[in-house]
């Protein structure tokens, strides 16, 4: 009682930063509609409706929460809602939520986020969580059959497999094998644990099992040529197996396979060996393949330390501004300040995610919160280190700011259920 009181106090003591958040968003979109408005002699309705919706769903979210008795990390929602409205803010200024000449679903993508992200966290609250402990299988399962989905009815569009209506369902088997790898760890990781001359050696039924199983969703990727996917969820399983056992050498062989891995498909798929020489010189195909690194190293060149400012940039010189390379876009206007300012925020949510897996008595909840951090975390860092030329760029989008539906909901409900897994931990750990 000591605890959950503890919590609601101190989410009721976070209402000031909260207030921080919402002037944060408002001043920006003020700052944005000077820029675009210029000149203009009046501010029409459309203009109004992206700040009313995201205004109103804020507020909303905050009361809700309050009121419903939160008992986890106060910080959770707070950097969910503060993220999610400088996403808007940035689909805002690059037109993305322009209702002046035709209204755009756009536009509910964020508040409907929102309320996505309290629905989850609802739905799984107070423990409910532990039900998909049971149904680790049955998720690996509906990742394949929506990966053979697209595999057969999807259209190709910009390296990415869509649906009918741009409906990306591998957005969705992230968050799917996030419980997949949660329930196999958490039933597996003694036999995980065990070593021979200080190597892992795990029991080879254990390993052919986990190969089986993982080459199913893996298989369907390859034939759909999504390589930044495949990294993304091979990277996941790597770190939560690392971090459940505690043994370097699956680093090590991971570290390994990944290397044979990468040769192999510079070998097989031409995009991806086009990708690695543009990445080494973009400069040998300025015009062609080296084109989109170079725009978005210009973009952030030019915006320095403090940046132009919101609205007076040029987003338009930008390839896929507003979703593979949204960074650059930040970069630019908000300066090297604002991109120092986006990653405390990311690092803030991060370490509270992390926190909240280590709070974690059962060993399924704990290692379920790690997954859908890590997920988070590594998405964040493939997606800026592809923008600023770090990695090759590998078309992972950046979670709550980037532009896309189904990457918004996914994130949303992610978040949603790590804030109902920061609660506070009950039962014992297995294994």
């Amino acid at each position: 009682m000591a605890r959950s009181s503890k919590s609601v106090s101190a989410f009721s003591g976070n209402g000031i930063l909260f207030f921080i958040a919402f002037l944060f968003f408002f001043s920006g979109w003020l700052i944005i509609m000077a820029a675009k408005l210029s000149g203009a002699p009046v501010v029409r309705l459309p203009d109004l409706l992206p700040p009313a919706f995201m205004a109103a769903s804020f507020l909303a979210v905050w009361l809700i929460v309050k009121i419903s008795g939160f008992r986890g990390d106060p910080l959770i929602p707070l950097l969910t809602l503060l993220l999610a409205g400088i996403g808007l803010l940035v689909q805002f200024r690059l037109g993305i939520l322009d209702f002046t000449d035709a209204p755009r679903a756009s536009i509910y993508a964020y508040p409907l986020g929102l309320f996505i992200f309290l629905f989850a966290w609802m739905l799984f609250k107070s423990g409910r969580h532990a039900w998909l402990s049971g149904l680790a299988v049955p998720c690996l399962l509906a990742a394949c059959v929506l990966l053979g989905g697209i595999l057969f009815f999807g259209s190709r569009f910009r390296g990415a497999v869509f649906l009918a209506g741009q409906l990306n369902p591998a957005e969705l088997v992230k968050l799917l094998l996030a419980v997949f790898l949660a329930g196999f760890i958490a039933e597996y990781r003694k036999p995980l644990q065990k070593t021979m001359a200080g190597l892992p050696a795990p029991p080879v039924r254990t390993l052919l099992t986990l190969s089986a199983l993982w080459l199913l969703p893996m298989g369907l990727l390859i034939v759909q040529r999504d390589l930044g996917m495949i990294i993304l969820l091979n990277l996941v399983l790597l770190v939560l197996v690392f971090m459940a056992t505690g043994r370097w050498g699956y680093l090590v062989a991971g570290g390994a396979i990944a290397a044979l891995a990468a040769y192999a498909g510079f070998q097989l798929f031409a995009h991806a060996r086009l990708r690695f020489i543009a990445w080494q010189n973009p400069f040998s195909d300025p015009a062609g393949q080296g084109w989109q690194i170079l725009q978005s190293l210009s973009a952030m060149f030019s915006g320095g330390m403090w940046g132009s400012g919101l609205g007076a940039g040029a987003p338009g010189a930008v390839p896929i501004a507003a979703s593979d390379f949204i960074y650059a876009v930040v970069a630019e206007e908000l300066g090297f300040v604002g991109c120092v300012f986006l990653a405390i925020l990311y690092l803030s949510l991060f370490y509270r995610g992390y926190r909240a897996a280590d709070q974690q008595r059962n060993l399924f909840a704990q290692t379920l919160a790690a997954a859908l951090t890590t997920m988070l975390a590594l998405q964040v860092l493939m997606n800026i280190g592809g923008v600023t030329k770090a990695i090759p760029l590998t078309g992972i989008t950046l979670p709550l700011i980037s532009h896309g539906g189904s990457s918004l909901v996914t994130s949303f409900i992610m978040l949603g259920l790590l804030a109902a897994l920061s609660e506070p931990a009950s039962g014992r750990a297995r294994g």
